[in-house]
């Protein structure tokens, strides 16, 4: 349970975060040569070494154009990712879900905070070590999720003599420290600071709205890691994150005109820490036991209009167990426990809307200005067994089962899932998987005073077959065909309607379809880089009217290119080329006079999601250059996002300019990011 983004109100919050597994590898080889004399070689790794470097895989996403040091940003350049918001924010959607069915995990811990207030991830590039996104049908190791989820390993700190790296672009800079603090023990630091706020000067009035405190962000994370001989490895970790801003709204913004409510000052401020600690246990036969405990404290503060205010302070403890052993002949068995609660300490006074993202018009569903406080707890506990079977040279069997319950909507859940993976041959892979998914309602549907507690918890069905072929050793493609089907979510209640006191029902469905093609090509001759095509279709249906409509968030159509050139030891040149077509929007087809404030209007809207935006199209290209500085190493980085300057729209929305009529009004579109050029230095002393 998250109060994070509780009250849909005039502003919204940001949580959500992903979770890490671990890998190791141990390798014995012993080389005997007949002739004499003999001779051995033997090159050994401990089992708890330090995974202290990128990835193969994730060092390609972090190198791609256009993220200015974000390293998450790379998710949208996969099939079937695309921003919930534009490109002026919002957290990813992945396959035609909602972004609040995603979950995150970092470490191996679940985490709520990823996202800044303005979109970019709240973590270092210099510290992450791996990340994947699981779009669909995912193990039963993951929880509380019917979208996708991201799955973050922050890297172990290197046993080094102490190095301090120092990152800045345009929008950010950061400092890390890292070093060995003996033979077994190391350590790192990092710290990053946005700089926003430099080119949003305060105190000046611009169209009704004046900034009186300049949106900051800041971020950290630390690991402290000791290798206990040659099987045991003891890591303690913290993160954290914080975002701060203030606007005044005068009545004569568009904001107050639409919306007099909204006049005044709306301030936010938002901090999240985490701490973890982790001992992993690396036997022999493979045999690998891993707990983790985390610690988790978030706190957010909004307040807006004329004394509305929302208050939200929770903490959040994580124990997870994970024990995997060979059993029998050719088996993997891994068993786990999660344990989680949660408390959280909410206050509020403000004019609640009794909407989801599936209504045309939020603001016909004004209730009246309402205050509430309470102290919530949360307990949920999650058992789940899996087992690997080697069933032959050419197939693998993954059967899985999760066991869920949580004591505040009194649900239990039994998840079976499974993955059947067929070696055709060395270069074709055919998988197919299925699985059932829960997770828990959006916080603001289920509270006493403005929502429903009873409430059930939204389910999804995945299915998904994938096809993976090898052409010869440096270009692969892969095909992925899936579907959802998602039950049990929130509809808002009819103002009319017999239990229009709950608020809220689980009486909307709805399903998410696609095929998504991607050809990848290995680095040779100085440059790799893959192209994807996916389509798609989401929708949602009114359990009660039996009326199917497009989800806001359907595209059907994706399209992503990705290069990156390495012209020599100190250059190499990058490029991201991103279209889609629009996604959904329900047209504004006239005013109404806003019931509340006499001379105002309101905008009425036409059919849910019947229009399409315009296409979607964004070039980024960038180039890194590597050079030393007094003997230090040293990387220069330009690049231009939206090189070609293209005027996306993520939406209509009613502009009042003082003038309007019921018949005689202003739609204006919402352009994302235009031609933006950013320069970054990275050095290491």
């Amino acid at each position: 349970m998250n109060t994070g983004h509780a009250l849909q109100y005039k502003s919204s919050l940001l949580s959500s975060l992903l979770i890490a597994l671990y890998g190791t590898s141990f390798f014995n080889f012993a080389d005997e040569f007949k002739e004499a004399p003999t001779e051995v070689i033997i090159v050994e790794g401990k089992r708890n070494q330090a995974l202290t470097e990128v990835t193969p895989e994730t060092e390609k996403l972090l190198k791609i154009a256009g993220l200015d040091h974000d390293p998450l940003g790379a998710v949208y350049s996969l099939p079937g990712v695309v921003y919930a918001g534009g490109d002026n924010g919002g957290e990813p959607a992945i396959r035609g879900s909602s972004p609040d069915d995603n979950a995150f995990y970092v470490d191996d811990l679940p985490v709520g905070y990823i996202f800044h207030l303005f979109g970019d991830s709240i973590f270092n590039e210099n510290v992450v070590r791996d990340f994947s996104l699981q779009p669909a049908a995912f193990g039963s190791q993951y929880s509380n999720a019917t979208g996708g989820i991201f799955d973050v390993k922050l890297r172990d700190p290197r046993n080094q003599e102490f190095t301090t790296t120092i990152d800045m672009s345009l929008l950010k800079a950061s400092a890390m420290i890292e070093g060995g603090l003996g033979e077994d023990h190391a350590f790192y630091l990092a710290y990053r600071r946005s700089l926003m706020h430099l080119f949003l000067p305060e105190g000046e009035e611009d169209e009704g709205y004046t900034i009186f405190k300049a949106p900051a962000s800041d971020d950290y994370q630390g690991k402290y890691q000791w290798l206990i001989g040659d099987e045991h490895k003891l890591t303690f970790t913290i993160t954290g994150a914080s975002d701060a801003g203030g606007i005044n709204i005068s009545k004569a913004s568009e904001a107050g005109k639409v919306d007099p409510d909204s006049i005044g000052d709306l301030r936010i401020n938002t901090r999240y820490d985490s701490q973890g600690l982790s001992w992993q246990y690396y036997g022999d036969n493979k045999k690998i036991m891993h707990v983790t405990l985390g610690h988790t404290s978030e706190k957010q503060k909004e307040s807006f209009g004329q004394g509305q205010f929302i208050n939200v302070n929770s903490e959040i403890y994580n124990a997870r167990f994970l024990y995997q052993i060979d059993w029998l002949e050719n088996h993997k068995l891994i068993t786990g426990v999660d344990l989680r609660h949660e408390e959280t300490q909410y206050s509020f006074d403000a004019i609640p809307y009794y909407c989801t993202d599936h209504e045309p018009d939020c603001e016909s569903k004004k209730g009246q200005r309402v205050q509430d406080s309470d102290h919530l707890k949360n307990k949920s506990v999650g058992v789940y067994i899996h087992d690997q079977w080697t069933m032959s040279d050419d197939l693998m069997l993954d059967v899985g089962l999760r066991a869920e319950y949580d004591d505040y909507t009194k649900q239990q859940f039994i998840h079976p899932r499974a993955a059947l993976y067929w070696y055709v041959n060395n270069d074709l892979t055919i998988n197919t998987k299925a699985g059932t998914y829960s997770r828990f309602p959006d916080i603001d549907t289920v509270l006493r005073t403005i929502g429903n507690p009873a409430l059930k918890s939204p389910k999804a069905t995945h299915y998904a077959v994938g096809f993976e072929y090898n052409l010869n050793g440096i270009w692969q493609t892969t095909l992925d065909v899936y579907y959802k089907d998602l039950k049990d979510m929130a509809r808002s209640t009819d103002e009319i309607a017999d239990n229009a006191h709950l608020r809220y029902t689980n009486d909307l469905s709805g399903s998410a379809k696609g095929v998504e093609w991607v050809v990848k090509r290995e680095k040779q001759n100085g440059w790799y880089g893959w192209a994807s095509i996916s389509w798609s279709n989401s929708n949602r249906t009114d359990d009660l009217t039996k009326v199917t409509t497009d989800y806001y968030l359907d595209t059907p159509l994706l399209a992503n290119l990705v290069g990156n050139y390495e012209l020599n030891e100190r250059w190499d040149f990058g490029v991201k080329l991103s279209i889609r077509s629009g996604q959904k929007y329900t047209p504004i087809i006239g005013l109404y006079d806003n019931p509340d404030y006499e001379g105002h209007f309101l905008p009425q809207y036409g059919e849910l999601n019947s229009k399409t935006l315009p296409v979607y199209h964004r070039l980024d290209v960038q180039a890194n250059y590597k050079t030393t500085y007094f003997g230090k190493k040293a990387q220069w980085s330009l690049a231009i996002l939206n090189a070609l300057g293209s005027e996306n729209i993520s939406g209509y929305y009613y502009a009042p300019d003082g003038n309007e009529t019921l018949t005689d009004y202003k739609v204006e579109g919402e352009e994302g990011l235009g031609m933006f050029p950013s320069i970054g230095l990275k050095i290491e002393l």
